[in-house]
């Protein structure tokens, strides 16, 4: 979401005058778009604005550490924007405001995205804001605001104007993408639209709330063409005490079943998904329960952190004193590791000697021989050979180095399948 919206804002002030510099250092402006979902990103947002305001530069913060925190960053940036104001930072450059926040979360506004500067290979499109589900580790709610959903008809307009760019994937975004709707369209109804008026070839969405991932979704993508099979599916926690102290609205069980839903009717799919450890109270059986959940669903990938106290997320106030001491916390989230990625490796074992048509999104980090890209089902894959970004490219496994999966391209025109 950050991503996108810092293009969105880099459209806007391209559009109202301004050039963009490519050292920060050099620039007069500098706009730093924040997370604060966990602390460290909220502290790396906070210092990043102190290093420019002491290097005299004009800061603006905006994203939700902004929205977080709101006047009591005016002594780190001169401009302090919330998450549904960012359309006015131009002009509020231009008018000499300065000393001032912005943090009004009532609208919603859909911004104008023609002339805005389309990757080749990865764009997003957000098609839902806002969150309301309180989880009570979370303060989304309170830096996004509440729900909304953006009409079908300027979704489609936005795909359209990537489509003619040569955008070659697409992710949909939204606090909770699953949770849209709009009049009487729904989430499977919008992917349904969007596959059969959309010709990029490859279209994700994320995030999905587990509570709201009905059948109805999985096979709308089971039928699709261009709308893929990778489902982002937070898990949290295993333990239905603790998703229920998280205020997350399912239980272990009803995980399961989604999960276990998805496995059956898209054989090829992949989920992944976010689990915390450490949350205030999880017990060492409460994790052992998580350690299941790894077990039986098998993750394709999956993020993993140590839970982090938000403020003012309800979890704050209630029961900061009972958190875990950082030595089991950090132990836990190391069994965790060892545990997802044992499981990680067993199914990238399963893609040996079959062959994938990879999308490529650049050179190998490790060597310039290799290239990286992905399959249809949001797996990275290594091979062998420099191909061009944006390339689709006929690969066959044949070893996992790691964690990743290496491959021999094929030559043209060989049927490829992930079945």
């Amino acid at each position: 979401m950050n991503e996108y919206d810092s293009r969105i804002i880099e459209n806007l002030m391209l559009r109202k005058g301004f050039d963009l510099s490519n050292n920060p250092e050099d620039a007069d402006i500098v706009v730093i778009n924040t997370c604060s979902v966990r602390g460290k990103p909220e502290s790396k947002g906070i210092e990043v604005a102190k290093h420019f305001k002491k290097r005299g530069k004009l800061v603006v913060i905006t994203g939700c550490t902004a929205q977080q925190k709101g006047d009591n960053l005016l002594n780190v940036a001169d401009l302090v924007i919330g998450t549904r104001n960012f359309q006015i930072i131009p002009e509020a450059i231009k008018k000499g405001y300065r000393n001032k926040s912005f943090l009004d979360l009532k609208t919603f506004c859909d911004f104008y995205f023609a002339e805005r500067r389309a990757e080749t290979v990865l764009e997003y499109v957000v098609i839902q804001e806002g969150c309301d589900n309180f989880c009570s580790y979370c303060v989304v709610p309170y830096t996004r605001g509440r729900e909304v959903s953006r009409p079908p008809e300027k979704i489609l307009e936005e795909l359209k104007y990537l489509e003619s760019k040569g955008v070659k994937e697409v992710t949909l975004l939204g606090q909770n993408v699953n949770s849209y709707y709009y009049g009487s369209i729904d989430f499977a109804d919008l992917l349904a639209m969007v596959d059969k008026k959309v010709n990029i070839p490859r279209i994700y969405f994320t995030t999905s709330h587990p509570r709201d991932i009905s059948l109805k979704v999985i096979r709308t993508i089971k039928n699709c063409l261009h709308v893929k099979p990778w489902f982002h599916l937070p898990l949290q926690a295993g333990s239905s005490k603790v998703l229920r102290d998280m205020n997350r609205g399912y239980t272990k069980e009803e995980y399961l079943e989604i999960a276990m839903k998805i496995r059956r009717e898209i054989p090829n799919a992949t989920i992944s998904t976010d689990i915390m450890v450490g949350f205030p109270t999880e017990t060492e059986e409460d994790f052992e329960e998580t350690l299941d959940v790894v077990r039986k669903v098998q993750f394709d990938n999956a993020y993993m952190f140590i839970y982090s106290p938000r403020n003012p997320s309800p979890m704050y106030f209630r029961v900061k004193e009972a958190s875990l001491d950082e030595e089991t916390a950090s132990k836990r989230l190391r069994r965790l590791i060892v545990e997802v990625n044992r499981n990680i490796l067993e199914r990238r074992k399963m893609m040996l000697n079959r062959e994938y048509e990879l999308l490529i999104y650049g050179p190998s980090k490790k060597s310039s021989k290799y290239s990286k890209g992905k399959t249809e089902n949001n797996i990275t894959v290594v091979v062998q050979g420099s191909f061009k970004e944006g390339d689709f490219v006929s690969v066959k496994v044949t070893r996992i180095s790691g964690l990743t999966p290496i491959g021999l391209p094929q030559k043209a025109g060989v049927p490829v399948t992930s079945e």
